[in-house]
């Protein structure tokens, strides 16, 4: 059963034009109506209906998609209608969704406006009755006419309202036909599998992936998968994702324009409560329309910020300070450390060279007491013999453990390295380390010709200049306060491609001259101050990408 206090709870093709302008965010007809116009409007629509229906082939699958959706929003109710309004905004986004609102409102109110005119037809009256003025349209809240919303929810809610009611069978076909061109535009052509079996693994992947990210092709790409199966697994993809709250990932510029609306109302009930309360009986049914409009735009607001404050990890100012002085600390720690290693290394170094040079050493004595060893005594010569080779062990094993020792340290710098750059990318992360490169300028002028007229002196520009690439032939310099002439200036403008004039010191003159010279090949820059920082923003505005 439908739940009564449903907000989108619409009954078979009973709004009015008022409530549908109304619902789409535009003022209503003041014109009134009366009781030719409501008689011919329910005379219209009923027949209407049979003819709709009657146009439609016996087939129509397009009818079986809107009855699913149908008897899903009469079990579930308005959580699933708040869940349709999300998925059409997701999917028919932008323009699209503009020009599609735009066009089912105008067809729906020209339709609406057919049946009023044909009622008051002179044929079908003998008097020609004057419609009575609503009042209820007519006041004044906070000093302005009553204003109609039409953020973005409002366009949300007329979507479901469209895509779920089934007098406007014809508009929940034009969408459902949008959305397939939306799917065949951003899906490859094997996107969708040929089995059911395959479908459904596929979507319950989407689905998982969307309870960490909101992507706007991963939600086409579940509702092609859907379709292929004539939304058979319609309701377990709902229930799966009603908690995840929908929305587009750059919704929040339409939130915000939303939030600056619902606030305005505010303002305006307050202060046409300070003027005037209570209020008069015209003016009770704008109040409720306004407080209704404040309460969808703050309660939508309050569950999206739930939801980012869910989804995205916070740290506070004061934990970010204290992390990054922990890390700065421990970097500074690592630097001492890493500088002490290096003059360990250096060390060993030293000593790995002097052990060498002990070994050719005892290699050579080596060699000349095996010389002798034929002129001496032979039991003499092989006690120093042993004596000798006792040292060359000792040598090599005090070798062998100083390049033993040298590997671990080694390993231990590589450790401390790895550790340093893990550091450096946290804080980089962070954003605590300056990026120096975004204000770089370098190459950015490669091969161009650059004049300057005014400011402080040629070389108070020359090092930016430089830096982004500019020759010293290639560039130019002539003070502000020295008039030339017109033809002057068009020769000095005309072979180069930048002109810079620093009004500060150029004047308006000087700048009026230079101005009419530019063409459509050529860069001017104007600037006020003097200082070089001006010229580094503009250039890095003009020409990097």
């Amino acid at each position: 059963m439908i739940n009564p206090l449903d907000d989108l709870n619409f009954s078979r093709n009973q709004k009015s034009i008022e409530e549908l302008e109304k619902l789409a965010g535009f003022s209503p007809n003041r014109s009134g109506s009366n009781k030719f116009t409501a008689v011919a409007d329910s005379l219209v629509k009923k027949t209407e209906r049979p003819a709709e229906r009657g146009s439609e082939p016996e087939i129509d699958k397009y009818w079986d998609f809107h009855k699913s959706f149908v008897s899903l929003y009469e079990r579930a109710g308005r959580s699933f209608a708040l869940f349709i309004g999300d998925l059409l905004d997701i999917i028919l986004g932008g323009p699209v969704q503009t020009r599609l609102v735009n066009d089912m409102i105008e067809e729906k109110i020209n339709r609406m406006r057919k049946a009023r005119e044909a009622a008051a037809e002179p044929s079908t009256q003998k008097h020609k009755v004057q419609a009575r003025r609503n009042s209820k349209y007519d006041v004044v809240i906070g000093g302005e006419k009553r204003v109609f919303s039409r953020h973005f929810l409002k366009r949300k809610g007329f979507l479901a309202a469209l895509f779920l009611d089934s007098d406007e069978y014809p508009s929940f076909k034009k969408l459902v036909r949008q959305i397939e061109i939306v799917c065949r535009e951003s899906l490859q052509e094997d996107a969708v599998p040929d089995s059911e079996d395959a479908r459904l693994a596929e979507l319950k992947k989407i689905v998982e992936n969307l309870r960490y990210e909101i992507s706007q092709a991963e939600v086409v790409h579940a509702w092609a998968l859907l379709e292929a199966d004539g939304f058979k697994h319609l309701e377990w993809a709902f229930n799966e994702t009603r908690s995840l709250n929908l929305v587009r990932p750059n919704f929040y510029e339409d939130l915000d324009k939303a939030y600056r609306d619902g606030k305005k109302l505010i303002k305006l009930l307050i202060e046409d409560i300070q003027t005037e309360f209570p209020p008069t009986e015209d003016k009770q049914d704008a109040y409720e329309d306004y407080l209704n409009n404040i309460l969808e735009i703050y309660t939508h607001h309050h569950f999206v910020l739930k939801y980012f404050n869910q989804t995205r990890p916070s740290i506070s100012l004061k934990d970010f300070e204290m992390t990054r002085e922990e890390l700065h600390e421990k970097i500074q720690d690592l630097r001492e450390e890493s500088d002490e290693m290096r003059r360990r290394i250096n060390q060993v170094s030293i000593e790995k060279d002097q052990a060498l040079a002990e070994a050719r050493a005892l290699r050579t004595q080596n060699e000349e007491l095996r010389q002798k060893l034929a002129r001496l005594d032979p039991v003499e010569v092989q006690k120093q013999l042993q004596s000798a080779e006792a040292k060359v062990r000792a040598s090599r094993k005090e070798l062998e453990e100083t390049i033993k020792e040298e590997e671990e340290l080694r390993e231990d710098m590589l450790k401390l390295d790895q550790e340093n750059q893990e550091l450096t990318r946290r804080l980089q992360a962070l954003h605590a380390i300056p990026d120096e490169d975004a204000y770089s300028v370098a190459g950015l002028l490669q091969g161009k010709r650059v004049v300057i007229f005014g400011g402080v002196g040629r070389d108070h520009y020359l090092p930016i200049l430089k830096e982004a690439g500019v020759a010293n032939e290639d560039y130019e310099w002539y003070e502000g306060y020295h008039t030339i002439s017109q033809a002057r200036t068009a020769e000095i403008v005309g072979r180069c491609d930048l002109a810079v004039v620093v009004t500060s010191y150029a004047g308006h003159l000087l700048l009026y001259q230079v101005r009419p010279c530019i063409k459509e090949h050529q860069h001017f820059f104007k600037i006020h101050n003097s200082g070089a920082g001006s010229l580094r923003k503009e250039i890095l505005k003009t020409f990097k990408k």
